[in-house]
């Protein structure tokens, strides 16, 4: 049996017919969608699993009498596009064999060192390729993409829509920056990066350890424990650099220099120095006013932080290990009350057997245990001075506050993992000062959004128990960019353009309207504020045949009733659906 030529008679059939344009018959509708992939290169099997879903249940819903609309885009925003076509620029051998093995001929490898080829090309691969292949009965005359001319003006009126709402606000920000590409997002879609979609901003507290004239600074998460301090950690195979910070000269991993470029004013590279220098010297802790001595170890890596560490070991696992691995006759100085336990971290290694420094799993599970109990369950003991007595958890803000206060510690931001971006460079923190963000914390817009959950259907089920929770978590949302990015332009600063996440928020509305772009019925000049205000929200006067036209169009097919896509859009896409 030839399965080939019987697939090819029935797709024939199908679009000759025409039986996947969403036609107003039979006076129910059914409108459902899947999330547009971005253009980033050929698709794969997820997308395909994706669409396939929404096929069938399309097939479903018209064989059940309903008219239905199924209508799919191109993501061309951001950066993938972008990265694609540097890397066909210069050449790169890993992609140039991606492309050749998917078949792309060697005249359009050649135009795709051109980021609106890339979108060109890939947006009728998917349709030709892929789609049509796999006889997807999509509505192929309301095809779209999110840098078309059309789309760009329905962008930038939702975004005058968001301001007239005091939904758009501006603060500073420390955002995802690649140095190649420039800003970037960092979440589970992966639409800009490569690696580390799920690494989350950690803030370092740098507490400043005086050293001979200069400062160390030593990266932690625990700032509270500064009172169990007994000595510090370098790494002794590591060269570090002196670099003068604001009017102080600082001592610290050249990887972190290259952070605090970033995020710091000041910085200035004027020396090094080799961490065995400072092996058996002395620094002084600041609050308790203690001179410690400086030690090596081996779990101490240049690329976290600022590549020094305090050590805690009456808290810390890996400073107790660290410490009896050298024979270092310290006494730890317990600072916590916690239930069941004397000696927290030296009680916890010997429970699991670690034997030494370099047993990093059993050590982080060890780490973690202890962190989650002190921070739950510890209370401040008397070696704490002002702070005894205090929770754990609130004794951390409130030293964490007065470190900063005086000038004795500052914040670095830091991913959780390695995030690379799209064209291989990795990505770090940049402080940005005039940021906009909409506001996704605004509490009426979460009570609403929280309501609307209520009265939906969301599979699986434990994700509707979970969404009004992300849907209170879900904080502002920087919402543009600068750099190389695709995308519209934002309408109150024209040098900024809307990122990927929040130019996809009501882009099922677009739909609608994309058929009559798509036809010639409609010219971009006409596609002002007046005109999205009649079509979608009904206000003021149809200025043609066609404004009334779409106007019903829209009351018709809209809302959507079935929004697909993956897990990774839990947290991402969705939420900023309902809110939006």
């Amino acid at each position: 049996m030839d399965f080939a030529s019987i697939e090819k008679k029935w797709q024939e059939r199908w679009f000759s017919r025409e039986i996947y344009k969403a036609k107003k018959e039979k006076g129910k509708k059914f409108f459902i969608h899947f999330a547009y992939p971005g253009i980033s290169g050929y698709l794969h099997v997820g997308h395909m699993r994706g669409f396939t879903y929404a096929d069938i249940i399309a097939r479903y819903m018209r064989m059940k009498g309903y008219d239905v609309i199924f209508p799919a885009g191109f993501h061309a925003t951001g950066l993938p596009a972008v990265s694609l076509a540097k890397k066909v620029a210069r050449k790169d051998e890993a992609t140039l064999q991606y492309l050749r093995q998917n078949g792309c001929p060697e005249e359009i490898i050649e135009r795709l060192a051109d980021p609106l080829e890339v979108v060109k090309f890939f947006s009728k691969v998917y349709v030709e390729e892929y789609w049509k292949k796999f006889g997807f009965l999509i509505d192929y005359t309301r095809l779209m993409d999110t840098i078309s001319p059309g789309y760009k003006k329905f962008i930038q009126w939702q975004f005058r829509k968001l301001n007239e709402k005091g939904l758009l606000i501006q603060k500073p920000h420390f955002a995802p920056f690649c140095p190649n590409c420039g800003p970037v997002a960092v979440d589970r879609s992966e639409t800009d990066i490569s690696e580390g979609g799920d690494a989350e901003i950690l803030e370092f507290i740098v507490i400043k350890f005086k050293y001979n004239g200069k400062i160390l600074p030593a990266a932690t998460l625990r700032p509270e424990t500064i009172f169990g301090v007994t000595n510090m950690w370098v790494n002794d195979e590591v060269e570090y650099i002196i670099a003068k910070i604001g009017n102080e000269e600082w001592i610290l991993s050249e990887k972190a220099v290259k952070k605090l470029k970033y995020q710091l004013d000041e910085v200035e590279v004027i020396g090094k120095i080799h961490g065995k220098e400072l092996v058996g010297k002395k620094c002084i802790a600041p609050i308790i006013n203690k001179e410690i001595p400086i030690l090596p170890a081996k779990f101490v890596s240049p690329d976290i932080a600022t590549g020094i560490v305090m050590s805690v070991p009456a808290h810390a696992p890996y400073d107790y290990v660290a410490l009896r691995d050298l024979g270092m006759p310290v006494e730890p100085i317990v600072i916590i009350k916690i239930q069941g336990y004397e000696i927290p971290a030296k009680e916890i290694v010997e429970k699991m057997g670690i034997k030494n420094q370099t047993e990093y799993e059993k050590l982080e599970e060890a780490t973690e245990i202890i962190y989650k109990e002190e921070f739950h369950k510890g209370i401040m003991n008397e070696n704490c001075r002002e702070y005894e007595g205090m929770k754990v958890n609130e004794a951390k803000e409130e030293i964490k506050n007065d470190l900063l206060l005086t000038n004795q510690a500052i914040i670095m931001r830091e991913f959780s993992k390695r995030v690379v971006c799209r064209c291989g460079e990795e990505v770090v923190i940049k402080k940005i000062p005039d940021q906009w963000f909409i506001k996704y914390s605004d509490e009426e817009l979460t009570e609403k959004s929280k309501e609307w959950v209520k009265n939906m259907n969301i599979y699986p089920k434990d994700y509707k128990e979970e969404l009004p929770k992300i849907l209170e978590w879900y904080g502002d949302r920087a919402c543009i960019r600068q750099g190389s990015w695709l995308g519209t332009p934002f309408p109150f600063d024209e040098k900024w353009v809307i990122e990927p996440i929040s130019d996809s928020t009501l882009y099922p509305a677009y739909y609608i309207i994309s058929k009559y772009v798509n036809e010639g019925k409609i010219n971009v000049e006409e596609m002002n504020d007046d005109f999205f205000d009649y079509v979608f929200l009904g206000k003021g006067e149809a200025k043609n045949e066609i404004w009334e036209e779409i106007r019903k169009e829209f009351d018709y097919w809209y809302p959507v009733d079935i929004n697909l896509g993956g897990k990774e859009h839990k947290t991402v896409h969705f939420p900023v659906f309902i809110m939006n």
